[in-house]
């Protein structure tokens, strides 16, 4: 799940407070990434930040802020791959040992990935059995 998608599932408020800690850029909120954060407050309609100091200590928070860092993992691993990948190219023999390395390890984490896929399609096959009460 992508973080935004994740995020429309939230309050509006503590939506808008995460995209602008984290700076998430939208067509649509521009205007709040740049706000301070006295105007910020009284957009949001609140006196202080205490709301949403409270919420990054709930489950919410975290499940976003775990999909948040999920999505910016990749994308850094994204542009490491691609700079490995160019130097291995060119001959570079530690780009190239890390490449077939990075190689692996994502062979390795895709074969992790579908046996858990695997697993919650069975959980879920189970759970429709059919019964009825």
């Amino acid at each position: 799940m992508s973080i935004h998608k994740a995020l429309q599932k939230v309050d509006w408020r503590k939506r808008a407070y995460f995209m602008r800690k984290f700076q998430i850029k939208t067509p649509k909120n521009e205007h709040i990434l740049r706000m301070s954060d006295e105007e910020f407050l009284k957009w949001a309609d609140r006196r202080t930040f205490t709301v949403f100091h409270n919420w990054e200590q709930t489950d919410e928070y975290w499940e976003l802020y775990m999909i948040y860092m999920r999505g910016k993992m990749q994308r850094d691993l994204e542009t490491v791959y691609d700079v490995v990948s160019e130097k291995a190219k060119q001959g570079d023999e530690k780009a190239v040992k890390l490449f077939l390395q990075l190689h692996k390890d994502m062979n390795q984490l895709q074969k992790a990935m579908n046996r858990t896929q695997t697993k919650q399609e069975e959980v879920q096959e189970d759970e429709d059995d059919d019964l009825e009460i």
